[in-house]
């Protein structure tokens, strides 16, 4: 699988201000309801009829939200204080939450894959420090049901996929107009 070729081209986000890549058969949710300023997200609108190359499934969903910068210079330690605040709004606990895997990408960026039991998030903070803002880029996995044992070595293929997919869309994520933060 070529990530790019699964990809659309691509994509402008908050007016074109900000472009990155989102799948085929993604739909922007602001199309359905009110999204905050602040947000682009997408939902999964494919079938499951549907082909698509990329591993993906048919339930996740895709967040951007620009954040204030978290005042924090190691960007493992930003990365975990916005997984927690993502998981607090979700109503969850660090109780059975595992974080599978971390990576840095680029020189400005850290990714993580986060286990809980019903729910993979794979979460990616890009910090663009000359604006004060954190980006942060959550693709949403539901899964059925998560193995007791060892977690993170049985993960889903579209969690691996979703974590791909996480990892390119950070490396494409560009600030093409600086006025949306006047």
């Amino acid at each position: 699988m070529v990530v790019a070729d699964i990809m659309r081209a691509e994509y402008g986000l908050y007016g074109g201000a900000v472009t990155t890549y989102i799948p085929k058969g993604f739909l922007d949710s602001s199309l359905l309801r009110e999204v905050p300023d602040t947000q682009e997200v997408y939902v999964n609108g494919r079938q499951p009829n549907e082909q698509y190359d990329d591993g993906l499934g048919t339930e996740e969903s895709i967040v951007v939200d620009l954040l204030e910068q978290v005042d924090e210079a190691d960007l493992g330690i930003a990365l975990r204080t916005h997984v927690a605040e993502i998981m607090t709004f979700n109503g969850s606990n660090s109780q059975g939450r595992e974080f599978a895997r971390e990576a840095p990408v680029g020189d400005h960026g850290k990714a993580c894959l986060v286990v809980e039991k019903n729910l993979i998030l794979c979460v990616g903070l890009v910090r663009w420090a000359e604006v004060d803002t954190d980006v942060l880029i959550t693709i949403n996995v539901p899964v059925k049901e998560a193995s007791d044992s060892k977690q993170s070595a049985e993960l889903p293929s579209t969690a691996e996929a979703a974590y791909q997919l996480l990892l390119w869309m950070m490396r494409e994520l560009k600030l093409v107009d600086r006025s949306l933060f006047v």
